[in-house]
């Protein structure tokens, strides 16, 4: 059992990217948290977290990523409360020096200050608009809350990274492959989505594949190009570790002899601001389905996604439904990762509101 008794020096303050902290941080988390999936009691006896609390502030939709948290905070001993901007709580402004005459009631400077006085750590959940790609790749309500909070912030996803995601797919990652992921064939794919979707967990899942030094495909039609930024940080990340990085505009191609397939939808960045023609663009591909024929092509391949996910749409019942989905295996892994995440920040008594 590898509890911490207090705010281990050089401890997390952000987690916005993922990146924070390094590689020793990050096999430090994947360690914890398997170790804590294998002594759970222990851990909920000691109480790690006991009279921390969490605020999490909830602008999209969540299930696993506010459950999880929900239960890690319980289960260690803390508690969370989480907010939804205008349906509950006031809806929040996050750009400086607007006049604020509109809906919007409450400014993030002013919340994310009271928020520092009553929490332990916060987390923010906010998705891409899909109006304007090159100003959301750059997080500005996410930056503007670790701006003014007074205390560790968490990114719940972001317009550009879902860091607790690929946290948790590093840790699934390192336990279908006991660790040896260097060189391992790892496919991203694009798939089709009525809507236009955003490209958090493509970037998230690219760099976590990178990062533990996988063989990366990435595939897409032409169009659907990732940031360049995050293409290049991957590409260097590959090359650091002893993987590779590719991209294909063909599922068939990427496919053959891989042993991961993480299937995703994501919208073209030529369609942000114009919802109707990213849709149509999207239903142009609709061949973009994975399916079973594509599992096969692969070296008794897994399937991967992060959830939700449109059934028969981005990818067939027969692969969701099969032994070869890991897609549970993910989704309890956020809590695993979390709780691991939530005490490398938090530990007992670390808690010090400057």
């Amino acid at each position: 059992m590898q509890t911490n008794k207090g705010k281990p020096e050089g401890a997390l303050t952000q987690y916005i990217t993922g990146f924070e902290g390094g590689e020793s941080t990050l096999k430090r988390l994947i360690a914890s948290a398997i170790d804590i999936k294998a002594n759970l009691p222990l851990y909920m006896a000691e109480r790690p977290l006991a009279g921390k609390v969490m605020t999490s502030i909830f602008l999209n939709p969540s299930l696993r990523t506010r459950t999880s948290f929900e239960a890690a905070m319980h289960k260690l001993g803390g508690h969370m409360v989480a907010l939804s901007p205008g349906a509950g709580s006031w809806d929040m402004e996050f750009e400086k020096g607007v006049i604020m005459d509109g809906a919007k009631a409450e400014h993030i400077i002013e919340a994310v200050g009271a928020l520092s006085s009553y929490s332990d750590v916060i987390g923010m959940r906010a998705f891409s608009q899909m109006e304007d790609f090159a100003a959301e790749m750059a997080d500005r309500p996410i930056h503007a809350v670790a701006d003014h909070a007074r205390v560790p912030v968490i990114s719940l996803e972001s317009a550009c990274h879902h860091p607790c995601q690929a946290l948790a797919d590093s840790m699934t990652l390192h336990e279908l492959f006991g660790g040896q992921t260097q060189g391992q064939p790892f496919v991203l794919s694009w798939a089709w989505h009525p809507r236009m979707c955003g490209v958090a967990v493509p970037h998230s899942a690219l760099l976590a594949a990178a990062r533990m030094g996988m063989d990366v495909t990435l595939a897409h039609p032409e169009g659907y190009e990732l940031h360049a930024p995050v293409m290049a940080q991957a590409a260097d990340l590959a090359a650091s570790t002893g993987g590779s990085l590719k991209v294909v505009h063909s599922m068939d191609e990427a496919c053959k002899g891989a042993k991961v397939i993480y299937a995703k939808a994501w919208g073209s960045p030529l369609d942000y601001g114009d919802k109707v023609a990213g849709c149509a663009r999207n239903a142009s591909h609709k061949q973009w389905t994975l399916g079973a024929r594509h599992m096969a092509m692969g070296q008794d391949a897994r399937f991967m996604h992060c959830l939700p996910v449109r059934r028969n749409v981005v990818v067939e019942d027969a692969v969701l439904d099969s032994p070869a989905s890991v897609v549970q295996q993910q989704a309890a892994n956020r809590m695993w990762g979390q709780m691991a995440l939530l005490i490398e920040m938090l530990g007992q008594g670390a808690h010090q509101e400057s």
